[in-house]
């Protein structure tokens, strides 16, 4: 006899459209978001590096989840904290962050479905090259024209002016880059434009949450080339850049209504959730957009 048992690896998936339908979600069940965030916090409040076993779904197998808690220099009531979302990773040496987008590539059931990673010289790309085979992925360089190959063999292109013809890809995969680029709204047209229908952009950046609405930005280049800083200037690292690269916002929830507005029809933060599976936190979305 046939059973209708849901999958014991099931893993909580939350999407939503808008920042009222989180708030309305959650004002349902505040409980269950205050518990899962103690519960994760009070498991970060440790000195030293701690591993969790559990059982990676991208894997198949069982595995430990491994953390290296830092010093907390805010009113929290703990000592130490964990990034949950960049810092807890899978034996596999994916962090939370790559192994979401990977659950959501995974969850496409296209066979052959053609990929388009911006940024060539990160490690996620690599893993990402071993998991699909139709992986395009391009470097943005200073001074290179879009498509230009240059000395080591790799295109480059700018988000903003892509070379690509249009309707080629399944999904975009564009992982802590918009955050980085002045004008991105212009890189979320071209993600439209070379998308195919129905394709998908997997987006992820500096990300407020909460019951941030608007984007907190930092900085903003002005018509003659210069940079205006509204807060002090904040660098994050870079694989091609030693000197890290300047950031000129983190989102709010508006991310998802501009997603509309440049064509997509739909636009969802999506929350993995299963602690046992290495996915501990309710904090940082992935952001799937649907042309």
């Amino acid at each position: 006899m046939a059973l209708n048992n849901p999958d014991p690896f099931a893993l909580a998936r939350l999407s939503f459209s808008s920042l009222d339908e989180y708030n309305a979600y959650w004002a349902r069940y505040p409980d269950f978001l205050r518990e899962a965030w103690l519960s994760h916090e009070s498991l970060g409040d440790r000195e030293s590096r701690f591993e969790q076993r559990g059982w990676c779904d991208l894997c198949a197998k069982a595995c430990g989840f491994s953390a290296t808690p830092e010093p907390r220099h805010d009113d929290s009531r703990f000592s130490f904290g964990v990034n949950w979302w960049q810092n807890y990773f899978c034996d596999c040496s994916l962090n939370t962050l790559e192994r979401s987008v990977l659950r959501v590539l995974s969850d496409d059931d296209k066979g052959d479905k053609v990929i388009y990673h911006v940024g060539y010289h990160s490690k996620f790309r690599k893993r990402l090259s071993e998991r699909f085979e139709n992986v395009v992925a391009t470097q943005y360089e200073d001074g290179r024209r879009p498509g230009e190959v240059d000395e080591s063999g790799v295109q480059c292109e700018d988000l903003t002016q892509l070379s690509f013809g249009s309707d080629r890809f399944d999904f975009t995969i564009c992982m802590e880059v918009l955050e980085h680029i002045p004008f991105y709204d212009k890189a979320l047209r071209e993600m439209h434009r070379t998308l195919k229908s129905g394709g998908r952009a997997v987006l992820s950046f500096p990300w407020l949450g909460g019951k941030s609405y608007e984007h907190l930005v930092r900085a903003e280049l002005l018509p003659d080339g210069q940079i205006r800083h509204l807060l002090p200037p904040e660098y994050h690292g870079d694989p091609a850049k030693k000197e890290g690269i300047l950031s000129f916002r983190a989102f709010g929830w508006k991310i998802l209504d501009e997603l509309r507005q440049v064509g997509f029809s739909s636009a969802e933060a999506v929350y993995i959730f299963g602690p046992f599976h290495g996915y501990m936190q309710l904090i940082n979305p992935v952001i799937v957009a649907t042309k």
